[in-house]
């Protein structure tokens, strides 16, 4: 890869146009250009290793019981949180920094990069509109957005397949503790999880391992993180080498103990994709498949209560459709659990009955919505902990006894504070985010894929199985987004926003395709 100044500034014109710099200005700058790469660098390092002991660390450090009502009483530093976000600030300036001195800015010009600033706008106007303070919009967006600033991180980096090798040599480790933990929690139960120092004993309870993370489908996001990049890897392998089966067995085996019903379903759904866009590699890709869904549903056979669990899940969908939320009669109970418990009401699924209600505020204000920071997520909560109570609320928003402090689906999240136009540009700006690495897959190099500038040539080796890892990796996003706050919680997003970060940095230097040398002769020469 040649170094970012070099392949930069040769096709910089306001650079050509300005004055000579003499010898000592820019080895000055290409120096300091080097010091903010390695800080870079080791800032994201140090975050994603935050970001997989943070909730480890906070339950360590805490002072957290649980009361006489089975609820959790008691406190979590907040320090972690805040060195978290404080590594955030730091790699947003010090991108900012690496940019300028390499001047590169040009180069953030994209139509992604344009999708981006449009909805930023429309969050802030939806938030004015909304009534949500500068503070309020301020935090409901950084929320919203930390992702891309990794995502754009990834891409001041430019980082080398040495240097991504490095990292990796720092997260594997703390992946294989991980599903090693989670192993043994599967296996002894409750001992496992307070021996490491956990108080809530509700996933024990229900056959579920976390690992060193607070929740089950969170361990469940980064694993699929991780076997969705294994399966672009493998499937372009001409002869797949035995560690290569060893590491997808691994992953598969933690994502089971999880019982992540939607990591799993996401992960397929990606597989077949990576098999359509690569356009072969279906042996590979069918093992794969096989050994995620035979270890998920035996581990879910095992357990009896698994099985019931999910048996239970699809009979309150099915009860919540019967009853829609609004329409029960619970009338003199004083919560939804007393209701159900005296037959008045079936047990329903809490995510439809959201939907349902989340559906009747956004007939409301179908346009913008009601304002970032003001429905169903941390910042909401953090600036109103009765932010359901809200009177623009027609009829209020029931929680139905849940305890969360976000409502479990990013898109109605998003769709009720942001409106149907906050909707669309979040998914426009996805699809431009994924559009570059499409015209790098042999499924589509030589084409214009829509919303690209014209067609590319096709991507080989690394750099193609970092395309392909990037596309199954929004794939995985947009699907649990449905059923959880993953692309707005402290873990998946700058996981996810870093692979796809990569993958544009990887492929950024594949242009259009040479006019004598058919597409075919390019995916012939591919893994």
């Amino acid at each position: 890869m040649p170094t970012p100044l070099a392949s930069q500034d040769h096709g910089d014109a306001t650079a050509a146009a300005s004055p000579v710099p003499t010898a000592g200005s820019v080895d000055l700058r290409t120096r300091a250009a080097r010091y903010a790469q390695l800080a870079i660098l080791g800032v994201l390092a140090v975050l994603f290793v935050e970001l997989l002991l943070e909730a480890w660390v906070q339950e360590l450090l805490g002072s957290r019981t649980v009361d006489e009502n089975g609820l959790l009483v008691g406190y979590l530093p907040d320090w972690p949180k805040d060195l978290k976000n404080g590594l955030l600030i730091l790699a947003a300036a010090l991108s900012a920094l690496k940019i300028t001195l390499e001047r590169r800015w040009r180069e953030f010009g994209t139509r992604t990069d344009i999708a981006l600033v449009v909805l930023a706008l429309i969050m802030v106007l939806a938030g004015l509109l909304g009534t949500s303070g500068p503070v309020l919009i301020g935090e409901a967006l950084f929320v919203y957005l930390r992702g891309a600033i990794v995502f754009y991180a990834v891409r001041a980096l430019q980082p080398t397949w040495e240097q991504v090798r490095g990292v990796l040599w720092i997260i594997v480790p703390l992946l294989g503790a991980n599903i090693l933990v989670a192993a043994v929690q599967a296996v002894a139960g409750e001992p496992a999880y307070s021996g490491l120092g956990w108080v809530d004993m509700q996933w024990a309870q229900t056959n579920r391992a976390m690992g060193l993370l607070d929740h089950p489908n969170h361990l469940g996001h980064v694993l699929a993180l991780v076997l969705i990049g294994l399966i672009a890897w493998i499937s372009g392998q001409p002869r797949v080498s035995v560690r290569w089966w060893l590491a997808v067995g691994a992953a598969a085996l933690g994502m089971a103990v999880t019982q992540s019903r939607e990591s799993v379903l996401a992960t397929l759904g990606a597989a077949v994709l990576i098999w359509f866009l690569r356009r072969g590699g279906l042996r590979p890709i069918l093992v794969c498949a096989a050994i995620i869904t035979v270890m998920f549903g035996g581990y879910t056979l095992a357990r009896p209560g698994n099985l019931t669990e999910l048996l239970n899940r699809f009979g309150g969908v099915t009860s919540a459709v019967d009853t829609p939320s609004g329409n029960e009669d619970c009338e003199g109970f004083e919560t939804n659990r007393e209701c159900v418990e005296a037959g008045k009401v079936e047990k329903r699924e809490i995510r439809l009955l959201f939907f349902q209600q989340g559906a009747r505020l956004l007939a409301d204000r179908p346009v913008l919505g009601y304002g970032v920071g003001q429905f169903g997520g941390i910042v909401a909560e953090k600036n109103d902990p009765n932010w359901e109570l809200d009177p623009r609320f027609p009829g209020g928003f029931d929680l139905y006894d849940f305890d969360g402090t976000t409502v479990d689906s990013f898109w109605l999240h998003l769709v009720v504070e942001t409106g149907v136009v906050g909707l669309l540009s979040y998914l426009a700006w996805l699809a431009l985010i994924v559009v570059p690495l499409l015209g790098v897959t042999r499924r589509f190099a030589g084409r214009r894929v829509w919303g690209s500038s014209g067609p590319r040539a096709p991507a080989h080796g690394k750099a193609h199985a970092v395309a392909l890892w990037g596309i199954g990796v929004m794939l995985l996003s947009v699907v649990i987004a449905v059923f959880s706050p993953a692309l707005e919680d402290a873990i998946y997003p700058p996981l996810a926003f870093a692979i796809l970060g990569l993958a544009w940095a990887m492929t950024r230097e594949v242009g259009a395709p040479e006019r004598d040398v058919p597409v075919a002769a390019h995916a012939q020469a591919d893994l």
